[in-house]
């Protein structure tokens, strides 16, 4: 079997008049980067790509050439693919062809997923199977409490609600925009909202420094959370959170905002991390994150990726590391979710239970990519 050819689409909406902000910006509603990868006996996979920013600049990489370097190659053979397409970030090639690294690293992990999604419909498994197979269940949370104009706390309160009653039963809401008094008063009335039984977890999204975290930490111990996400800025992170984790009274999670499997790495063996963050559509696709969910097994601490449960559920479901993975649950903040996808794992109960459809078991909702997609390749 080889690779024929590679498609490339960029999917984005307008912004909602109502922006969902995290503490320091605000989150773009629809930001993919979708890939198919085709093959001479007629097997397709398709993956996905994401960013913090805009990923367009990513798909523009397949109009100069970069699926290019796939074409003829096994499709079986993930970690070949891998690098080349990785390997170009550290070759004569990113220059010559005006391939910025960010952009390869996205590209290069969406094309990895879909390889894995390919496999699995070559010899008929679903992925979590093809990485080992643990469980055929995966636990999850919704992701929410976002930041929007004129929100009060009766609004979140009632957002939170909404999503227990759809069958959630973990949850991760947004902090450090407000004053630490302010948010801690949100923090509250969640967790009297969802019970003492439920997950809870909040994210600074690195808008403190290390003093504001030791504070902000002393004050959330109160209230049984799962973890505090990303609690340092990006400047000081990398120094202090191996000290804010030694006497940190919440346990941490951090790692989705580095660039490469390395990173991640040295986030586990500087013990600055209860949780490791490591999302397949963000860099080195499933390939990395079966290496990064090794690593938490061996370092006894957990894997929690965040964002496309349609890939990250099959991660947890396999390993011995897998703690919980992100859902959407609001269809105005991910649109993606809701539409994209034919055949998204069923939620019952705070848990979310993988088919024996081969590959991720989803397919492309094609009225959804005419909807959202332009075709870049």
């Amino acid at each position: 079997m080889k690779i024929t050819s590679v498609e490339a689409y960029f999917l984005s909406s307008p912004q909602p008049e109502r922006e969902f902000w995290v503490s320091l910006r605000p989150v773009l509603s629809v930001n993919e980067l979708v890939v198919k990868v085709l093959t001479d006996e007629g097997v397709t996979g398709v993956g996905l790509g994401t960013a913090a920013g805009p990923v367009c600049e990513a798909a523009k990489l397949f109009r100069s050439g970069f699926g290019d370097l796939i074409v003829g190659e096994d499709p079986l053979r993930p970690e070949r693919v891998l690098e080349k397409t990785l390997g170009a970030s550290y070759r004569r090639a990113a220059h010559e062809n005006g391939w910025p690294r960010p952009h390869i690293v996205t590209a290069a992990a969406a094309i990895d997923n879909a390889l894995w999604d390919l496999m699995g419909k070559v010899v008929g498994l679903p992925v979590y199977k093809l990485l080992g197979g643990l469980e055929g269940r995966a636990r999850t949370y919704a992701g929410g409490g976002y930041y929007r104009k004129d929100k009060d706390i009766a609004e979140l309160t009632e957002e939170i609600g909404g999503y227990h009653d759809m069958g959630h039963r973990g949850f991760k809401m947004k902090i450090g925009a407000m004053t630490l008094d302010d948010d801690l008063a949100r923090v509250a009335a969640v967790r009297e909202t969802i019970g003492p039984e439920c997950l809870l977890a909040v994210d600074v999204n690195g808008a403190w420094d290390y003093a504001r975290a030791k504070e902000g930490v002393k004050h959330l111990a109160g209230f049984d959370l799962a973890w505090v996400e990303e609690p340092i800025c990006w400047r000081e992170a990398k120094h202090a959170l191996p000290r804010l984790r030694a006497e940190c009274p919440v346990p941490i999670a951090d790692g989705h905002g580095e660039l490469h499997l390395y990173e991640c790495l040295r986030l586990i063996e500087e013990k600055s991390v209860d949780y490791i963050q490591f999302d397949a559509t963000k860099f080195e696709g499933v390939t990395g994150s079966r290496k990064i969910m090794a690593a938490a097994e061996l370092a006894h601490i957990q894997f929690v990726p965040h964002h496309d449960p349609q890939i990250h559920a099959h991660c947890i479901a396999a390993s011995p590391a897998g703690f919980i993975c992100e859902s959407h649950a609001d269809a105005e903040r991910d649109p993606v979710w809701f539409e994209l996808f034919e055949g998204a794992p069923e939620l019952e109960e705070g848990w979310l239970t993988l088919s024996d459809r081969p590959g991720f078991g989803v397919e492309l909702n094609e009225s959804a990519m005419k909807k959202w997609g332009e075709k870049v390749l």
